[in-house]
């Protein structure tokens, strides 16, 4: 009997074969270091990547243009309030002043007009439980200190279950997710700065969220074989939970399969793929396959590439030649983990 979603095991090798074959390298990752808040060093600098990477998730569609003429979409919105976020508070981002402030400042921080009545970001409710919970938590386990929470937990898996990873998914409701993705990518932020890196880095993971999906589904590692969800998800349809988790899996599988086969970098494969998601290969207009106007392009800069006016995994993209897999979208759901 075939699977509704299985890995294509062969396409991801031979994706990973393409990533050798592009000889990318990163031109570093100073955009990390770049969204802290001015003086955001040492230990506030690991709680606030702690505290804002269990925001990540829902970020679509959101985009301003600051009065300097400053294009900012998504992750960029929110990272830009922020960092400003100490403007309302200069402790904003200690577990401590998370606890004690007020609905009002959190959602005027998270304002670009600094109005409480205007926040620029959706779900704001959820967002303001989530740092609450996680700022308690913190303050009861760890004194109020990310780092010793890190110091305590080394590794991010342990044969009884009590690694990192499982110590943080059941204590927080920011990072409840059961394939870790905002852990991975809170610990992405750490590792490639030097300011932490777990004990046992074969444990890291993609950090599976929706342009990872979509690029997944598109370039054929992971075959949707049942054909009403392939046509849910062209469609934008809702997704049930269980098919969603499914899709995820597979995907994770399928990615680890690809940095495996390859030897790659972990951290390397998912700046490629969720720039590339986030540009060429966007939800809310045509993949940029064989014809590109280079407009909205995060690729160039992050790997110094002369692009010739195509996607760069497009010769071995199986959605670049074929409509079925091209028109697949990432599962419509409403979540807390990407």
């Amino acid at each position: 009997m075939t699977p509704r979603i299985s890995v294509n095991t062969e396409q991801a090798r031979h994706m990973g074969q393409h990533l050798i074959a592009l000889t990318w390298k990163s031109a570093g990752y100073d955009t990390i270091n770049d969204a802290l808040p001015q003086g955001c060093t040492g230990e506030q600098a690991i709680d606030y990547f702690f505290f804002t990477s269990m925001l990540l998730f829902d970020f679509k569609n959101i985009e301003t243009t600051l009065p300097d003429g400053t294009y900012l979409k998504g992750t960029n919105v929110f990272f830009h309030l922020a960092k400003h976020a100490p403007e309302i508070r200069p402790d904003f981002w200690s577990a401590a002043a998370l606890a004690a402030m007020s609905d009002d400042e959190y959602r005027a921080a998270f304002s670009l007009e600094r109005d409480e009545a205007r926040p620029t970001m959706p779900r704001m409710d959820e967002r303001i439980a989530i740092l609450r919970d996680a700022a308690a938590g913190l303050l009861r386990h760890w004194n109020g200190a990310t780092s010793q929470l890190l110091a305590m937990h080394p590794y991010l898996k342990q044969p009884d279950g009590d690694g990192l990873l499982e110590v943080v998914r059941r204590t927080f409701k920011g990072y409840d997710d059961p394939l870790y993705k905002k852990q991975f990518v809170f610990l992405k932020a750490l590792d490639v700065t030097g300011r932490w890196g777990p004990q046992d880095p074969e444990n890291v993971q993609m950090p599976v969220d929706y342009h990872v999906i979509r690029l997944a589904l598109r370039n054929g590692i992971v075959t949707v074989n049942d054909p009403t969800l392939a046509d849910a998800l062209r469609g934008n349809q809702s997704c049930s939970a269980e098919d969603e988790a499914a899709l995820r899996t597979a995907i994770m599988t399928a990615y680890d399969e690809m940095i495996r086969s390859a030897g790659l970098s972990v951290y390397f494969v998912d700046e490629v793929f969720w720039l590339i998601g986030r540009s060429c290969c966007h939800y809310a207009r045509p993949p940029r396959c064989t014809t590109c106007d280079f407009s909205d392009c995060s690729v160039q800069p992050a790997f110094g590439y002369a692009c010739p006016g195509q996607c760069p995994l497009a010769g071995a993209c199986l959605g670049a030649g074929n409509e079925q897999y091209r028109s697949l979208l990432e599962p419509n759901v409403v979540t807390t983990y990407y």
